[in-house]
């Protein structure tokens, strides 16, 4: 249990996990389940994976991972969800990949570091009046 524990604690194996739920679990299941097309496109694709597309931006940002792992929720939609299995349609699902790719670099470039630079850092006792 404690290595399973270990395992979980882990942020990337979290957020790959999260990454496969929300852009290949959640559209196959609103595919599978026939939901409406409007229903899909607002509450799947605009909002729980815009909202963990800004979410992702950040913990990028925050646990200083390289640029590039910006691009794995749009990529992993666009590839495997829209073209390879076709739980999104080709219409649109190109176009949610690129607005993933916007949002998460949006939030990546704008999310401030947990830690503060060397720049932001006080003086040793304080500020004072000059």
């Amino acid at each position: 249990m404690n290595r399973f524990k270990e395992w979980a604690n882990r942020p990337v194996i979290f957020w790959s996990l999260m990454i496969a739920i929300v852009t290949i679990v959640l559209p196959m299941l609103a595919s599978w389940l026939n939901l409406s097309t409007l229903t899909k496109v607002i509450a799947l694709y605009f909002l729980i994976n815009g909202l963990f597309a800004l979410a992702f931006g950040a913990v990028i940002k925050h646990q200083a991972w390289k640029l590039p792992v910006v691009l794995a929720q749009p990529l992993v939609f666009a590839v495997l969800s829209t073209a390879l299995f076709g739980f999104v349609n080709d219409t649109y699902g190109y176009y949610l990949a690129f607005l993933y790719l916007v949002l998460t670099t949006f939030t990546y470039l704008n999310a401030d570091a947990l830690e503060p630079s060397l720049d932001e850092l006080p003086v040793d006792g304080g500020y004072q009046d000059v």
